[in-house]
């Protein structure tokens, strides 16, 4: 693309972590029993490698939603490395020390469905706030929303994107792979 042409204020950046991307898909059967699938970017479903999320994305008060985000292992508030999830990916059964040695999270990037409503219509920027509403209302410990990264110039992504830790990733900076830019 030839960023001089496109206006840095009409978009949204925020950092792709380095873990896979999933959507994570919560509703209600007929019988009002809660379901939830959790599908890698290539649509194969990994629920059964990732029984904690399970157990979160079906707790009632979570609501009937679909969730794009980034599959990681959070330890102490510390994204780890794709190598540490590579531990609970592709798992045929999943031992309880597993799931305590690589806590599962989704770090949520966008909403695109609540409550039998398809919002994929709707700009970024209501998505994005419908998603903050949701993360928020949930406050749970496995699921959080991607930062979005402060810019003002083309040349100020760059140079976080070069170096994420001097724009405020910190620790965080070597579980970042690059920069997500998203018109609002």
């Amino acid at each position: 693309a030839d960023f001089d042409k496109l206006d840095p204020a009409d978009f949204s950046a925020e950092w792709k972590w380095d873990g896979i991307r999933v959507q994570a898909s919560v509703g209600t059967d007929d019988d009002g029993r809660r379901v939830a699938r959790l599908f890698s970017r290539t649509g194969e479903d990994i629920s059964k490698s990732f029984p904690d999320l399970m157990e979160m994305l079906c707790e009632p008060h979570f609501g009937d939603v679909t969730i794009d985000g980034e599959l990681l292992v959070v330890i102490e508030g510390q994204v780890q490395s794709f190598a540490t999830l590579q531990q609970r990916l592709n798992r045929k059964s999943v031992s309880q020390k597993l799931v305590t040695q690589y806590p599962a999270h989704i770090r949520a990037y966008d909403l695109l469905a609540e409550n039998g409503e398809d919002l994929r219509a709707l700009s970024f920027a209501d998505r994005r706030a419908r998603l903050a509403s949701v993360v928020t209302r949930l406050a749970h410990a496995q699921l959080d929303i991607s930062p979005e990264l402060a810019f003002d110039t083309w040349e100020a992504l760059a140079a976080a994107r070069r170096d994420p830790a001097s724009v405020g990733a910190e620790d965080a900076a070597e579980a970042i792979e690059g920069i997500m830019l998203k018109r609002r």
